[in-house]
């Protein structure tokens, strides 16, 4: 099975898109913003990503958690990559846009939500529906948002970062608040472009 990810022009985090016409966002496109995609399938997903992940210098596997459209859970655990997760989920419900600030693989072991990533060249929005044998890699200073179309949605991922990185180092910032923010500019400067 493919992975589609397609331009939209729909109110950031809107959900209900005809997807099925929208133009498609080329996986060249997709590499050079930093982001890449594979469908994983069989009953070893996690070893195939393991193997992946370690390929691409991202090491340190991190335990299984779940984000959640229904969670309400208050993060209180610096160093915890589940917690912040959670806590993203509950800031994403307002429909904004965050930049992760250290770059990871991670592995959709169960559930379904739409991932939509900033083209800041085309100053468009791609959109890539996460299931179940997804695999991706999430570039650092990227703006991106994920948004369950189910209220009782969810998504379980495993993930990868590299181990020069501490947990206690990777976190989300909102967009309104990293326009000069040093891991959003490399990322525009890696990409040729300012805003």
């Amino acid at each position: 099975m493919s992975i589609r990810t397609y331009y939209h022009d729909s109110p950031p985090g809107a959900i209900s898109l005809p997807h099925d016409i929208l133009p498609p966002a080329p996986s060249d496109r997709m590499a050079a913003l930093g982001w890449q995609f594979w469908m994983l399938s069989g009953d070893n997903i996690e070893s195939q990503a393991a193997e992946i992940a370690i390929q691409a210098g991202y090491t340190r596997p991190t335990d299984k958690f779940t984000m959640s459209a229904a969670d309400t859970i208050e993060s209180t655990d610096s160093e915890s990559i589940e917690s912040k997760a959670r806590m993203a989920v509950k800031l994403w419900a307002s429909k904004d846009h965050y930049t992760p600030t250290a770059s990871c693989v991670g592995l959709i072991i169960a559930g379904k939500a739409h991932l939509d990533m900033e083209d800041p060249i085309e100053n468009k929005w791609i959109r890539v529906i996460l299931t179940s044998g997804v695999l991706f890699h999430m570039p650092q200073g990227a703006h991106m948002r994920v948004a369950f179309e189910d209220p009782d949605g969810y998504l379980d991922v495993l993930g990868w970062t590299n181990e020069n990185v501490p947990p206690s180092d990777i976190d989300w910032i909102k967009a309104e608040d990293n326009h000069d923010h040093p891991v959003r500019l490399n990322y525009l400067d890696g990409l040729g472009t300012h805003r």
